[in-house]
């Protein structure tokens, strides 16, 4: 914590994070007890976001991220350049297997999204910009995930936790470091229906010495597209386009 902090503002950064980390709409009530704070406090706070667009209120009085929020988002993204750099290879690597592309970074210790492209088909994900997920439920976790330290991983895992999403989620991190390991024996790592039922993802890390935000890009597809004979002829155009990416960094 930093010498010079300000409580009010520590709080509302704190809700803002508890919404946005959560597809659940949370009313004043479920804020002070996810987050252990007066009602008073959260009462006055939440009407402030609300007066500045950065939370709205639905006709239940429950709160979800507000159209700011989103402004802000967008002008990070528009400043980040990799993503600019990477839209063109994420756009080829779509148009080659007709799967959703995804691209991510470790932050905070979860993974967050931040870009996104979409093929035009009747199968969509309900993933964005600005997403966060553990590390041990997606490709992309698992992809940069390979390229952690030992140390590193211990302290994600142990801070967050590895919670069972599915039946088929690895919840041991002995597990979970064997199954990476193929990510440097074959490129790219695979994540079959571990973060949600009828999905699989294949990602792969960008590596680039230059560049030191762990990142990965990936595919998501439902389960009757992406079958598993396919996976290596995926994962090779998957691992092709993030040796793309990293040498144009």
């Amino acid at each position: 914590m930093g010498k010079y902090n300000v409580p009010a503002l520590e709080k509302a950064i704190q809700i803002l994070d508890l919404i946005s980390s959560s597809s659940e709409e949370y009313s004043v009530t479920e804020i002070c007890k996810e987050l252990d704070l007066p009602k008073a406090t959260v009462f006055t706070t939440m009407s402030t976001l609300e007066y500045y667009n950065l939370v709205q209120k639905d006709h239940a009085g429950k709160f979800n991220i507000g159209p700011k929020m989103f402004q802000f988002g967008m002008a990070y993204t528009s400043n980040h350049s990799i993503i600019d750099l990477a839209k063109p290879f994420m756009n080829k690597l779509k148009d080659e297997t007709d799967f959703t592309v995804h691209l991510g970074i470790l932050h905070e210790n979860k993974i967050m999204y931040i870009a996104k492209e979409e093929p035009d088909n009747f199968i969509k994900f309900s993933t964005y910009p600005g997403l966060r997920t553990e590390v041990h439920l997606s490709g992309l976790g698992k992809a940069i995930a390979s390229f952690l330290n030992e140390n590193e991983l211990k302290q994600i895992i142990k801070s967050e936790g590895m919670i069972q999403a599915t039946p088929n989620t690895i919840t041991s991190l002995k597990d979970f470091k064997a199954n990476i390991q193929n990510v440097h024996e074959n490129g790219y790592a695979i994540e079959d229906e571990e973060g949600e039922i009828g999905v699989r993802c294949i990602a792969a890390p960008i590596i680039n010495a230059r560049y030191n935000t762990p990142t990965a890009i990936s595919i998501a597809a439902h389960t009757s597209q992406l079958l598993e004979e396919d996976y290596e002829k995926v994962g090779k155009l998957v691992w092709q386009t993030a040796q793309e990416i990293a040498r144009n960094i």
